[in-house]
């Protein structure tokens, strides 16, 4: 085929796709202003068809070097979640922290199979890495993802050895809507009011609870309406169950600007510049500054490539090559014996 053709070709494609995003967004518009649940198909469609994690050269040589493992997560009242956990096929006889990964997707889309790469590589550098499937909007609503993660910390608290992991060194990590969720699990260990509101008891003691690391996330629910990020009535309307979402029961319980205490464990916390939710990471940096909580940030800001949401996936980025550099140097800071 010539370039002239390839370039015909491509065009065509682009034409295309652009047809469908707009029809796509006309029929959500319609349909938005009636119902939840149209609306929620569509995005969640949009979520499902694009690959969200582009993985760093040799791969699949690494993807041969761990081992994975699905085991269901039973919770009384609410449907299994279950557990993609991923261990190092190398092995040096000792335990190995273990992160409990969070996937994003609006908090109605998405799974684990999703981050199933980056989870991949998380545990080839020499971690067991459980990556949660929750139950997804608006079929399950809030809190239902969190009693899920909860029960998931529990699991591993108990069964962590059985995977090769040490139950006494454990980190919550999440992306974007994951990222709130673990943000907020996090939160539920270390702030006792927090867990008796939503009807839990902390799986974890909180010196066990090593670090969080949050990429992208929304963590203030009381200014997120004003980042313009595309879509998000539809998400909130469909985690909470309220279509103006500010005023849902329970709405402070998932603003994790207000619940973080002086416990909150260490926190690594990243976005890129041209991510809609950037403020929402300022605000959470400065929540946590106030309450003395070790803090490591990586804000990008004026990098030409302009990094849009969920930039630390995209590994043919050199920003988000750094931001996995500087993530492991604090996950092994602060997992260490």
């Amino acid at each position: 085929m010539t370039p002239r053709h390839r370039a015909r070709r491509a065009g065509r494609r682009l034409l295309a796709a652009v047809a469908a995003v707009l029809t796509g967004v006309l029929a959500a518009v319609v349909l938005y202003q009636t119902s939840l649940q149209p609306g929620a198909a569509i995005t969640r469609a949009v979520f499902d068809k694009n690959a969200l994690v582009t993985p760093p050269p040799g791969f699949g040589q690494i993807e041969r070097a761990v081992t994975m493992r699905r085991v269901p997560i039973a919770l009384p009242g609410a449907p299994d979640a279950h557990l993609d956990i991923f261990t190092p096929d190398a092995t040096t006889g000792a335990a190995r922290p273990v992160i409990l990964w969070v996937h994003g997707g609006g908090f109605i889309s998405s799974s684990a199979t999703t981050v199933y790469d980056y989870t991949v590589l998380l545990a080839y550098e020499g971690y067991t890495v459980a990556s949660l499937d929750y139950s997804l909007a608006p079929e399950f609503r809030y809190p239902v993802p969190v009693r899920q993660g909860n029960a998931a910390l529990q699991f591993l608290r108990t069964h962590a050895g059985q995977f090769g992991g040490d139950p006494a060194r454990i980190v919550i990590g999440g992306d974007s809507a994951g990222a709130q969720i673990a943000s907020e699990l996090a939160a539920v260990q270390t702030n006792a009011a927090l867990a008796r509101a939503i009807g839990l008891r902390p799986a974890l003691a909180p010196a066990d609870l090593r670090a969080v690391v949050l990429y992208c996330g929304l963590y203030d629910m009381r200014t997120v309406g004003g980042t313009g990020f595309p879509a998000l009535r539809t998400y909130l309307w469909a985690y909470t169950g309220v279509r103006n979402w500010t005023s849902f029961a329970a709405i402070d319980q998932l603003s994790t600007t207000q619940q973080v205490t002086s416990a909150y464990p260490a926190t690594f916390l990243s976005v890129g510049d041209a991510d809609p939710f950037r403020t929402q990471s300022a605000e959470l940096a400065a929540a946590l500054r106030t309450r003395h909580v070790p803090l490591t940030t990586l804000f990008w800001t004026g990098s030409s490539d302009h990094l849009p949401h969920e930039y630390q996936f995209d590994f043919q980025r050199p920003q988000a090559r750094t931001a996995w550099q500087q993530m492991l140097s604090f996950l092994h800071t602060t997992t260490k014996g």
